[in-house]
């Protein structure tokens, strides 16, 4: 009876290698599985956060345009930058509401534009484009918005350049002349009879800003002016006047 308990315990050599290669099987397909998840999850953080940016950087121009002043400032060669100066593809203006967080003794108008630029240029590293480890080489253009911490500017004035987006194709502008209601492609418009030596304060009704990007393609915004508007009643209250 002992001969026959001993006969029928045990594992055989063959049992014990096919256990071992399943093992390892499902060892190796739960490895992979288990990077394909950090992989995919890595990919979607990083969508999230480009697509975190690229909504920041709308609501920053949204912003931006919806303070534009008519207010001119005068530049470092005894001239004047009009209250909005903007070209095909660069735009200049003055904004209401600058933020002042340290209490400093200013006023609360802010010089800004809007360029493209690259980071090799402005010597951008890939923490402030927040690039990581695709490099500088992959970022492609910038979308420049540039500060001046003054209005009237002196000679050793210059523009402090943040970048919103990278992977920047072209930027495209338009300018809406409230006097002939039509699009222009330079502000003020190429037929204005002011004198190039003074402050020019017109603004345009609305601005078509066209950026194309490598991920999103190509977005159209159209931004109206509204202290276009401002200004234009009080010219009419002007000529009434008189």
């Amino acid at each position: 009876m002992s001969l026959r308990l001993s006969s029928q315990s045990g594992f055989t050599l063959i049992e014990v290698l096919i256990v071992l290669v399943l093992v390892a099987i499902i060892s190796v397909g739960s490895f992979s599985l288990l990077g394909l998840f950090f992989d995919t999850e890595e990919m979607v953080d990083q969508r999230a956060e480009q697509l975190r940016r690229f909504s920041m950087a709308m609501y920053r121009i949204d912003n931006d345009f919806r303070q534009v002043t008519a207010r001119a400032v005068k530049n470092a060669y005894s001239g004047y930058e009009h209250a909005l100066r903007g070209d095909e593809d660069e735009l200049e203006f003055t904004r209401l509401g600058a933020a002042n967080l340290t209490g400093e003794p200013r006023g609360e108008l802010l010089r800004l534009s809007y360029s493209i630029g690259y980071a090799e240029d402005l010597e951008i590293d890939s923490l402030t484009t927040g690039t990581g480890r695709e490099g500088e080489d992959d970022i492609g253009g910038l979308l420049l918005r540039s500060r001046w911490q003054v209005l009237d500017r002196s000679p050793d004035s210059a523009p402090i350049a943040e970048p919103l987006l990278m992977g920047v194709e072209s930027l495209s502008l338009q300018y809406l002349d409230p006097d002939t209601d039509a699009w222009v492609a330079q502000w003020p418009p190429i037929s204005s009879d002011g004198s190039q030596t003074e402050a020019d304060i017109r603004l345009p009704q609305a601005i078509e800003f066209v950026i194309v990007t490598r991920q999103y393609g190509e977005v159209r915004r159209v931004f109206q002016i509204l202290a276009a508007e401002d200004s234009s009643s009080s010219d009419d209250d002007d000529d009434d006047e008189r």
